[in-house]
């Protein structure tokens, strides 16, 4: 079996677990059935298990990734300028992403979900220590805080960032190192970077089986308000990428010295290949084609932004992921502080340029520390999660046209020096130029 059709076949599995566990958890709930209760309370300890088991391996996971991607990145290249302004301005969108959806998310949210239940959920005791000693941090102790005094003391906590910068700064480390030191460390981090991901594909091969578990409890609790609070997640999460997607149109047009038609001839393509693909990477080539025939972009933009766009900018992550956590946290009434959701944000920002490789869940696989110490239980994580389908489809689209608007800005530059060297024989053979006043 293909890769895609086995992720064709765990998403459908999963979609079918979700939907049998909420039907059976609703008529559980309205019924007041004790076997359907009975069922839930003696499948809850595999749930429990399952997500056990995906705490434990998502901080390994994360630092072997990291480390794998910043020492083996730029392996004999020179990334230069372009690449230097290229990360810029992917750093620049996602920022810009992270305050739009914070802005526009709670009004949507409060609009699509007002009746969102009020759950009895135990949140983890990892995540009840950071949110109980973070919530009224100042700036000054949060910046503190970003270097700890001992590093498995944070990991203990669950501190992501910390470690994160840690990981980063002993990877450019180790970059630094001479090459009979470095390579071996490199191939090192990268067999570890493999290994884990086999570990993470072993726990979630039993994915559905869990979503039925964790939707079944969750249902039984909420009843047929379960039922809207995923629909409502699922319109709240597309509508937020169908805007920003929009404003990507005008913006690629002031900043990048073309028109709004043009653009959108040039991006359609890759967009019809994302729809219905979900995958930027099979948008690719739609993407190359489209900015060489309508945008004119040059080979550096067509060479190297693109494919390096379309590999690590990943402009969804700063909208679905703060549009779950700000989603949960009316859900299970849990109050988020501005610094903990700039922790958040930073977070999230750092793991978009990361990618694990797993099937269904792997953005949430991820960042579940950072939800976890916002102070959300990990189970409205893991269940949003497998309702992602749908947005999942917005989500391509906006990185596909983030990936072009990306290409478009950066070129501007070369794209008017080469409009200039072109103009420049005509004014001068044009008769103005060339024309003497009377010789004497």
């Amino acid at each position: 079996m293909s890769t895609g059709a086995r992720y064709r076949s765990f998403t459908i599995l999963s979609l079918a677990a979700l939907s049998t566990g909420l039907v059976l958890g609703m008529l559980g709930q309205r019924t007041g059935s004790s076997a359907i209760a009975g069922l839930a309370a003696a499948l809850e300890p595999f749930g429990d298990i399952w997500v056990a088991a995906l705490q434990l391996l998502v901080l390994p996971l994360v630092i072997v990734h990291v480390l794998a991607a910043v020492v083996g990145a730029g392996e004999g290249e020179s990334v230069g300028a372009l690449g230097g302004r290229a990360l810029a301005l992917f750093v620049g969108l996602l920022a810009v992403a992270g305050v739009f959806t914070v802005v526009a998310a709670p009004p949507l949210i409060r609009l699509l979900a007002p009746a969102a239940p009020s759950l009895d959920v135990t949140v983890p005791s990892s995540a009840a220590a950071v949110a109980s000693g973070g919530g009224d941090a100042s700036l000054a102790t949060w910046l503190s805080a970003l270097v700890p005094t001992n590093i498995f003391e944070a990991a203990a906590r669950g501190d992501l960032l910390p470690i994160l910068l840690f990981t980063a700064l002993f990877g450019v480390a180790v970059r630094r190192l001479d090459e009979q030191y470095r390579d071996p460390m490199r191939r090192v981090f990268q067999g570890a970077a493999e290994a884990m991901l086999t570990c993470v594909r072993w726990v979630l091969t039993v994915t559905p089986v869990a979503v039925f578990i964790l939707t079944l409890s969750f249902s039984l609790q909420a009843g047929g308000a379960g039922a809207q609070m995923l629909a409502a997640f699922a319109l709240v999460v597309s509508a937020l990428m169908l805007l920003f997607t929009a404003l990507l149109y005008p913006l690629s047009s002031l900043l990048g010295g073309t028109g709004v038609t043009t653009f959108a001839r040039a991006v359609a393509p890759a967009q019809l290949v994302a729809v219905s693909t979900r995958s930027s990477l099979a948008s690719l080539p739609a993407l190359v084609d489209g900015a060489r025939a309508h945008l004119r972009l040059p080979a550096s933009a067509t060479s190297f932004v693109l494919p390096l766009s379309v590999s690590v900018f990943k402009l969804n992550r700063t909208i679905s992921s703060p549009a779950k956590l700000l989603f949960l946290a009316q859900v299970y009434q849990v109050s988020i502080a501005p610094e903990t959701m700039v922790v958040f944000l930073l977070t999230v920002m750092l793991l978009s340029f990361t990618s694990a490789g797993v099937p269904n869940g792997g953005v949430a696989f991820k960042t579940l520390p950072a939800y976890l110490a916002a102070g959300v239980p990990i189970e409205g994580v893991i269940i949003l999660e497998a309702v992602e389908t749908i947005p999942d489809i917005f989500k391509t689209l906006l990185n596909v046209t983030g990936d072009m608007s990306v290409a478009t800005i950066l070129s501007r530059r070369r794209r008017d020096r080469q409009a200039a060297v072109a103009a420049g024989p005509m004014v001068a053979e044009s008769p103005l130029a060339s024309s003497k006043g009377p010789t004497g």
